[in-house]
């Protein structure tokens, strides 16, 4: 695990499970948290595989998510894996085959309940990593048969340590606060990766946050279009407001740190009240007319 940014109670979960491999693991942390990264190189470790890049070819892995432009994982997905269950998997290694289900999340009803029952019934070669938000947003039934592992933000002095053989230390304390340490955005940053998803809506937030009013208004009723471009545009706006926060504790008035405070709650108000289906277009008018 030497080369992951991981927090240090993070690696060592990480470094026990690739030990001693139990049927099912629950990877949990917050969105660009890294989680993504540790699936895909725990799933490495596992088949005895050379580099991460070594799995898109090998036959014995199967990375699952939600397609692009769906709200869930379809349930054909998850039968899929009935058939390839029953095939036994060539070699002599203990763990020969690994399912990858990526923010397992969006499995619906009829997905959790067909994996549920793979899970009651696990194959001796076979281990499922499933990654997560948190274990309470999928059935208990499903993070209860799962060893779990969260993923934990880094703190600043050990992202100095990691990182600055690459980048000097002003970039890298400015990614670090606006990735709130998740580790998995703090690299997206610093490397300028323009096709990250949570990276875009962070520069998103930051051009939103420059606007006048009206500008705003315009802009957010764009957004409002577009329920999960709407949820990244928040959760930029979350991590930009927090990177406010944090920068001005003790170097400007008070009446600037209760903004950025009162912001930053109506941010998180508004991601509530999107993840309880209220209209986007209430949201978006909530957001132009009363964020600071």
């Amino acid at each position: 695990m030497k080369d992951l940014l991981l927090h240090k109670v993070t690696r060592l979960q990480a470094n026990v499970f690739a030990g001693s491999p139990s049927h099912a693991l629950l990877i949990t942390g917050d969105e660009c948290s890294g989680k993504g990264y540790l699936s895909t190189h725990l799933s490495t470790i596992l088949l005895g595989l050379d580099h991460a890049q070594d799995l898109q070819s090998y036959p014995y892995f199967v990375h699952i998510k939600r397609p692009d432009g769906k709200q869930d994982i379809p349930i054909e997905s998850i039968r899929a894996l009935n058939k390839l269950l029953t095939l036994k998997a060539p070699g002599s290694r203990k763990i020969r085959r690994v399912i990858l289900i990526e923010d397992a999340h969006y499995l619906n009803e009829e997905s959790s309940n067909a994996l549920l029952k793979m899970l009651e019934e696990p194959s001796i070669e076979t281990v499922f990593i499933l990654t997560a938000t948190s274990p309470e947003v999928l059935l208990p039934t499903i993070s209860s048969r799962a060893q779990q592992l969260q993923v934990k933000p880094v703190s600043l002095t050990q992202s100095l340590e990691f990182l600055k053989d690459n980048y000097v230390a002003g970039d890298i304390e400015k990614a670090w606060r606006l990735s709130g340490g998740s580790a998995g955005l703090m690299v997206a940053i610093l490397g300028g990766d323009n096709k990250h998803p949570l990276k875009m809506a962070v520069d998103e937030a930051k051009d939103y946050l420059r606007k006048s009013s009206y500008e705003r208004l315009l802009m957010i009723d764009v957004l409002s279009r577009d329920k999960t471009r709407l949820a990244l545009f928040l959760e930029g706006l979350v991590r930009v407001l927090g990177a406010v926060q944090r920068s001005e504790t003790g170097s400007s008035s008070n009446i600037q740190q209760k903004n950025v405070l009162r912001s930053r709650r109506l941010v998180l108000r508004l991601q509530e009240a999107l993840d309880a289906n209220v209209s986007t277009k209430l949201i978006a008018l909530n957001l132009g007319l009363n964020l600071i």
